[in-house]
């Protein structure tokens, strides 16, 4: 064979390689041969559990302009999250998965009885986002992953939520966050979303239910994983208002007659200092709020007057840190110091202490010193001079 040919067949042997190369993976599945889970739902059973996909299944491979992506939700009774997979599979024919996983959602009585060992299967599996948010649903998360939020699926609206919310806070918990909860053995809690049905629009070409989705409190679990109570959406606002900074939203103050003055919270900021007196931890949580009145001070809009704004900052001082003392008093008698971070604060700041005294930490938090310091500045809103 002459040097010619040779160095021919060769060049012809690369670009047929690099042309085999360019179609794909082998063994990835074709398209109409997948069906993605975009949430994911758990129910307690008695034998076995009831998990719930919610699936976006394409039927021919084009874009979902053209129709071509069908959504659905499947139900399937068995003892494990693997052994489910492998039965819907069987059923679709098709392969599930889970790259465009966006929400894990556990139905309210499976999270009362225990949930944490359902979630190995994903923390083990790769092709799971480590972002994909989890809560807690009223009632069961078959019927939560029944409604239709959009024209699409319901757990994509509900990720946005838990996301929009969290603010940067810590408000929201997501797969990866809840890995390192467990791993660290901290107390941590799961929001808690209500989906009730909505009026359907008469353009809308689907005729299922629709969704109004609602973030309605959280679950506190502890160190061991286990239920310990719930607090309430106005609790879960008020713990928002210790996350982060220029946090939005509404918040009602009332002075000691009773009075309601509605304010925008501008920005919120919170503080914590802790340290060890004796053996005994010590936290003085600060917050700093900055509210705009709602209205332009009573019913004929001549606005506030300084000694009515001095009125409302007192009233919120009063309301906030009232709340924000008996919510630290039910995390330190039942629900857990996660709530307000104490415990991921003293691990950070006194590494040696809380080292000694990890195992005992339940038994310590209890009885920690917690002193709140609330101050208030109104602004805007119809303010008069």
């Amino acid at each position: 064979m002459s040097i010619k040919l040779f160095t021919r067949i060769s060049f012809a042997s690369a670009v047929i390689l690099c042309a085999l190369m360019m179609t794909g993976c082998w063994d990835d599945a074709e398209i109409n041969g997948r069906a993605f889970v975009l949430g994911f739902g758990a129910d307690g059973g008695e034998e076995v559990y009831e998990f719930t996909f919610q699936l976006a299944i394409p039927v021919s491979g084009e874009s979902d302009s053209s129709g071509s992506i069908e959504y659905t939700a499947r139900t399937v009774g068995e003892v494990t999250p693997a052994a489910a997979v492998r039965r819907l599979e069987k059923d679709l024919g098709r392969q599930i998965n889970f790259e465009q996983l966006s929400l894990i959602v556990i139905g309210e009585e499976l999270s009362q009885k225990g949930f944490v060992g359902l979630t190995d299967y994903f923390f083990r599996r790769a092709s799971v986002r480590r972002q994909s948010c989890i809560a807690v649903c009223e009632g069961n998360a078959a019927d939560f992953f029944g409604f239709s939020a959009t024209d699409k699926a319901i757990s994509a609206d509900a990720a946005s939520i838990l996301q929009s919310y969290d603010s940067g806070g810590g408000i929201s918990m997501d797969l990866f966050s809840l890995y390192k909860t467990l791993i660290n053995r901290d107390e941590f809690y799961l929001p808690k979303m209500t989906a009730i049905a909505g009026e359907t629009p008469d353009n809308s070409q689907d005729g299922g239910k629709r969704a109004i989705l609602t973030l309605s409190g959280a679950s506190a679990y502890g160190r061991d994983g286990n239920y310990r109570g719930d607090i309430t959406e106005d609790e879960l606002e008020l713990l928002r208002l210790t996350c982060g900074s220029g946090t939005g939203g509404a918040l009602a103050v009332y002075d000691g007659q009773g009075e309601r003055f509605c304010c925008q919270v501008r920005q919120s900021d919170c503080s914590v200092k802790c340290g060890i007196s004796g053996d005994t931890p010590e936290f003085r949580l600060r917050l700093e709020l900055v509210l705009v009145p709602l209205d332009a001070g009573g019913m004929d809009g001549g606005g506030y007057s300084p000694e009515a704004i001095r009125h409302i900052e007192q009233s919120a001082v009063q309301t906030v840190g009232a709340r924000l003392e008996a919510l630290a008093d039910r995390s330190q008698k039942s629900l857990g110091s996660s709530l307000l971070g104490f415990q991921d604060i003293i691990r950070q700041r006194q590494p040696d202490w809380y080292r000694s005294h990890e195992n005992n930490w339940e038994i310590i938090y209890p009885s920690s010193n917690i002193i709140i310091t609330v101050n208030c500045t109104a602004a805007g809103g119809g303010i008069t001079k």
